[in-house]
């Protein structure tokens, strides 16, 4: 949608300066960091060319990442372009002063004009769609409020609790491997697996909220996401199965291999341990502290959601000596028009197209309708100090998470230059004397502790991204204010005659055909308060616009049906002299007339002929035109 200036400013802000001026410190500090690897690079490449080509990769990496940070961060915090077209209508707009961009802006729309007069007709929001699926239908159900708020709120709590009850259920599942392979199930090869089982285990929980922390896209803005049980039958079959199969599979390698459970249990011992324990910790206090941040500000937005669906309403009966076409002209180019905001174009999401049928001669009957949107006002949501402060301590701790992360990847790249310097000064072939065995520990550890980094860091990041892409979505959330009105109207008309001035001694005449209309119209009016979540960049505020309350306004109403009874009542049936010469001239012909009359009340007999002669005119020219006419 084209951004259209206006001279007139509608009062939209940009609503991420405080997170575009912490991206971009985060993505300096990300490029500084950058910047010193880099230089390291150029240092150690003289005397290593393979550290120095180590470094230079992980710098190459920090070094984007930070440019890319910190030019997103200062394109966020620039000026917000809100032209006369903004936000995105509720259905495709009809206006005339859009009809060059309307055919984009339906892409995006929510609604239909038909949802909209059911919406309006029926007392109901469409936008509160019924969840999908059993753990989706649990927390709609432990939540109520939760089906008031938009998409991307539900989406993001039906994330966190399905990553909550995935996390519990691998856990569980967890205890369910350790009790098969503990009774025997899986043989005594079972035990040995123990390690295999964590390392499962942790990465599937890495996994789970990796997927929780990815950003609420443009399609998951339109509909809710589904969540159902399917993926956590998986788990807990493949936690009954796995033990057996891996102590099948260990049994028939010891068997290849001619090697016994105690031998493999030597090897185990000389081997780095894991540490799953400390990353399970690790990871349920983050997610702790995330759930708890995240609960706070969802709670607060919970609070705002105000699910009514009301309207007001007339159904009358009106006569009036005025044509149908004039009611339909005068309600859209006066009554609508005056409603305007800013002198901004209201959204025509149907078209005034009166139908007039004509049945008798004189008789027919007609109908039409209309649907309008008064340009949406800027209504600012009052959540309180807790929400913001939640939300600018969210928005804090991710970008913190984000700079421990590439602290960790610079340390990663440090352990990487460890690992190549001792496996490649290592002699492998004395690998079976006790020396050797040493070694192979310690170059073992090495890759222990590379490995731990790239767990610690996709842990980090993980919830780095979960804290920042939901303070962005709260912070993106802005809400409007409306007047939607549908207008629905028919009735019948009849066509009559109306003269004046039809004496034999009148100088003037005014003859006028009037139709007399009997309509009944239906006229309903709501409130609207409406949400849609911004973006930066072109399409800021070109994003699905969804109804979150319907709300009664009689006095607008009441307005509304005061505007037209006026129109009625100084409509004029009779057509007048206005002009003032005009006016002069009839003045002249009357006195000329009544100077006439006067020398014909002379003669008494010449008066009568004169009348008698008048009326036979009269009645002759009333004779050939209804002749005429038939």
């Amino acid at each position: 949608m084209a951004f259209d200036y206006g001279s007139i400013n509608l009062g939209v802000k940009n609503p991420f300066k405080l997170e575009g001026a912490m991206a971009a410190i985060r993505g300096v500090i990300i490029l500084l960091a950058g910047l010193y690897m880099l230089t390291s690079a150029a240092g150690a490449v003289k005397a290593d060319p393979v550290t120095g080509w180590i470094l230079m990769i992980f710098g190459i990496f920090i070094l984007g990442s930070g440019l890319k940070d910190a030019g997103q961060g200062i394109y966020a915090t620039l000026r917000y372009f809100v032209g006369r077209n903004h936000p995105a209508s509720l259905a495709k707009n009809k206006s005339a002063s859009e009809a060059s961009s309307s055919s984009e802006e339906a892409l995006y729309t929510a609604y239909t004009d038909k949802q909209l007069e059911e919406m309006l007709m029926g007392r109901k929001n469409i936008t509160f769609t019924e969840p999908q699926g059993f753990l989706s239908r649990l927390l709609h159900t432990l939540i109520p409020k939760l089906l008031f708020v938009p998409y991307p709120v539900r989406n993001l709590a039906q994330r966190l609790f399905g990553a909550w009850v995935a996390t519990l259920v691998a856990l569980i599942s967890f205890a369910l491997v350790a009790f098969v392979s503990v009774m025997g199930f899986a043989g005594e090869e079972g035990e040995l697996a123990f390690p295999i089982y964590s390392a499962i285990l942790l990465m599937y929980l890495l996994l789970t909220w990796r997927s929780a922390s990815r950003p609420i896209d443009r399609d998951a803005q339109k509909t809710v996401e589904s969540l159902g049980m399917g993926s956590l039958v998986k788990v807990i079959t493949l936690s009954l199965i796995l033990p057996v199969i891996v102590g099948i599979g260990l049994s028939w390698l010891l068997g290849q291999t001619n090697n016994s459970k105690s031998d493999v249990d030597a090897l185990i011992a000389l081997l780095p341990s894991l540490h799953a324990g400390y990353f399970f910790i690790g990871l349920l206090v983050l997610a702790t502290i995330s759930t708890v941040i995240l609960f706070a500000m969802l709670r607060k937005r919970l609070q705002h959601a105000e699910p009514s669906a009301e309207v007001s309403e007339l159904r009358e009966n009106w006569q009036a000596s005025i044509h149908p076409n004039e009611v339909f002209i005068n309600l859209d180019n006066l009554v609508m028009a005056n409603r305007r905001y800013k002198e901004v174009p209201n959204r025509v999401y149907r078209e005034i197209d009166p139908k007039l049928e004509g049945q008798v001669e004189g008789k027919g009957s007609f109908k039409g309708e209309l649907i309008q949107e008064v340009q949406p006002i800027v209504k600012p949501m009052e959540l309180g100090g807790l929400f913001t402060k939640m939300r600018v301590l969210a928005l804090m701790l991710g970008n913190v998470f984000f700079l421990i992360a590439i602290g960790l990847m610079m340390a990663l790249a440090y352990s990487a230059i460890d690992v190549y310097v001792f496996f490649s000064g290592v002699n492998l072939e004395n690998s079976n004397t006790e020396a050797g065995i040493a070694l192979l520990q310690e170059g073992a550890n090495l890759l222990m502790i590379a490995l731990h980094l790239v767990l610690a860091g996709f842990l980090i990041k993980s919830f780095a991204r979960l804290l920042s892409n939901s303070a962005h979505l709260f912070y993106s959330e802005m809400q409007f204010e409306s007047l939607l009105v549908y207008f629905k109207c028919e009735g019948t008309f009849t066509e009559s005659k109306i003269s004046t001035g039809m004496s034999i001694h009148d100088s003037t005449r005014s003859e006028n055909t009037v139709v007399r209309s009997s309509m009944t119209p239906w006229i309903i009016v709501s409130r609207l308060t409406t949400s849609i979540f911004a973006e930066t960049g072109i399409r800021n505020l070109e994003y699905p616009r969804h109804i979150m309350t319907l709300k009664k306004d009689d006095n607008e109403l009441a307005a509304i049906k005061n505007d037209v009874m006026d129109f009625f009542n100084e409509r004029e049936s009779i057509a007048a002299i206005t002009n003032e010469r005009d006016l002069g001239n009839a003045s002249q012909v009357h006195q000329l007339n009544q100077q006439t009359r006067a020398a014909v009340s002379e003669n008494p007999s010449l008066e009568q002929k004169t009348d008698e002669a008048a009326g036979f005119l009269r009645q002759e020219n009333e004779s050939e035109s209804a002749d005429s006419q038939k």
